[in-house]
């Protein structure tokens, strides 16, 4: 759990970087940045809090020794000597830019802040934020006019203060095993942005936790529903939709999963169920992850997982069929109309 309502923005540095491919080249400020008004680091805060919604922990790492990672090493830096938070930013700011050598990365605005007071797990730690913001947009600002004798409008741009594009919060907690970080990418929209953030930059790996096994399974659900369910056994649409909301139901309702009770309750057939254990085995196989039969179950993650899932099912006739629980699938019938040469789905219902 994170809790970031006590926390403060005690000092800030802001730079620019570019696009190195683009030689765009970097601008790096003279020093702290010096908050004019307790308004404006109000308003810088809560930009930079908001985009820290997720609750997958992170740790930096390394493939040789973790002192390697440069990014480990600036934070540690800074953590031993609050003072080094400037001199330290701009190494960020160089590595970061070492990194934007991809033609689709945007130049922004690079934001190194140092936070006190952070609640995590029942810890209360400093942080530091980097953040980087890149989509800009227009605005009107109307101001009086002498001249005209009434308003002149003029249209600008800059930084929206909805939502940060990419983010990375570092506690002050298990630092020897790459500390905890909190990741986001809000604009990754391919391999390429997410590679450059979380991996060639920050250099972190997914911390195996009660939320990653939760995510993990719900996508090896997922998956074993597509590859196996439907493309090997050929299953009826409704039943794969009834499938992946029996999954969900069975994780929104338990605190904790166990392999062998979720594979009864939801798989329920023997066979299938050693299909589904030898699909998982070689799901953990190609991702590299190690496996797990029993864990906490993190109803975040579901909350946020059941998006992903299809729970209805979409017709060439420009008709969806939704099924919202385990149980839908139960008052849906699949048949064959000999007359039209068409397949049909029979709906039953009490009331409308």
């Amino acid at each position: 759990m994170i809790d970031l309502s006590q926390a403060n923005l005690e000092n800030l540095v802001v730079h620019k970087v570019g696009n190195k491919l683009r030689e765009e080249g970097i601008v790096i400020s003279e020093g702290l940045y010096k908050f004019e008004n307790e308004a404006v680091r109000d308003s810088l805060f809560s930009y930079f809090a908001k985009s820290i919604e997720s609750e997958e922990f992170y740790r930096f790492s390394h493939a040789e020794d973790l002192s390697l990672n440069e990014i480990y090493t600036y934070a540690k830096n800074i953590f031993g000597d609050e003072e080094r938070l400037y001199e330290q930013s701009i190494s960020i700011l160089k590595h970061l830019y070492e990194q934007a050598s991809h033609p689709k990365i945007k130049e922004g605005e690079l934001f190194v802040a140092y936070l006190n007071d952070c609640l995590i797990e029942d810890e209360l730690v400093d942080a530091i934020g980097i953040f980087k913001a890149e989509k800009k947009d227009r605005y009107l600002t109307l101001q009086e006019s002498s001249q005209q004798g009434g308003l002149e409008i003029e249209i600008k741009e800059g930084t929206n203060l909805r939502k940060l594009d990419k983010a990375c919060l570092i506690f002050n907690t298990y630092a020897e095993n790459g500390y905890r970080l909190i990741v986001v990418d809000a604009l990754s929209r391919s391999k390429t942005d997410a590679q450059y953030w979380k991996n060639d930059f920050l250099g972190t790996t997914r911390i195996q936790d009660d939320s990653f096994h939760t995510s993990n399974y719900l996508n090896l659900c997922k998956d074993f529903c597509e590859e196996v369910f439907a493309e090997v056994h050929e299953a009826d649409p409704k039943d794969q939709v009834a499938f992946l909301n029996k999954s969900l139901d069975y994780f929104a309702k338990n605190e904790a999963f166990d392999l062998d009770d979720f594979a009864q309750e939801v798989i329920e057939e023997p066979e299938r169920i050693k299909e589904f254990k030898a699909f998982k085995k070689s799901f953990e196989e190609d991702k590299g992850i190690a496996g797990s039969e029993d864990f906490g179950i993190s109803q975040k993650a579901v909350k946020n997982m059941k998006r992903k899932f299809k729970n209805f099912i979409r017709l060439d006739t420009g008709i969806d069929i939704k099924l919202n629980t385990e149980t839908s699938h139960e008052f849906v019938e699949r048949g064959f109309d000999e007359g039209r040469g068409m397949a049909y789905y029979k709906v039953y219902f009490n009331q409308e």
